[in-house]
């Protein structure tokens, strides 16, 4: 009689430990599968809103491109969390940082072209001798100096 209730508590605790298992099991698929979904939904955000800049800086919006470029970097910064990667500098470059920058300071608002500028420097030589025009522009010779010098770098 021990011998059958032994087999009996142990082929129970089988059964519990295989659906406990299984539930946790389960579990992590539903969580990874929510966690992809979300991280997909985020990077399609993200990419409006860089089509939402491109839309601005076509209608001269400088104001309304530099607003959604602040937006896009907090959106990057959720999808950095999520563990996807998009350097600061890769960010830049498809958010349009530099055409930003030029917008204002085509505008004559230099402080903001400069904002911009400062907030998101870049290495690549293109965007560094642009950015070097706008700081000359704006009178910061020291910076458009240095600009220019990095990108003569490459």
């Amino acid at each position: 009689m021990e011998e059958n209730q032994s087999k009996k508590s142990k082929s129970t605790a089988l059964i519990v430990l295989s659906i406990f298992s299984l539930a946790v099991f389960m579990s992590v698929l539903i969580y990874s599968e929510v966690e992809n979904k979300m991280g997909k939904e985020t990077q399609e955000i993200y990419h409006s809103e860089i089509k939402s800049i491109e839309k601005y800086l076509n209608e001269g919006n400088c104001t309304e491109a530099a607003s959604e470029y602040n937006r896009a970097k907090e959106t990057r910064n959720v999808i950095v969390e999520r563990g996807l990667y998009y350097s600061l500098d890769a960010h830049a470059k498809q958010a349009h940082a530099i055409e930003i920058a030029e917008c204002f300071a085509k505008n004559k608002e230099f402080d903001s072209a400069v904002t911009i500028l400062d907030s998101e420097p870049s290495e690549d030589p293109d965007s560094l001798l642009r950015a070097s025009l706008i700081y000359q522009g704006a009178g910061e010779l020291e910076k458009a100096q240095a600009a220019k010098s990095k990108a003569e770098k490459f």
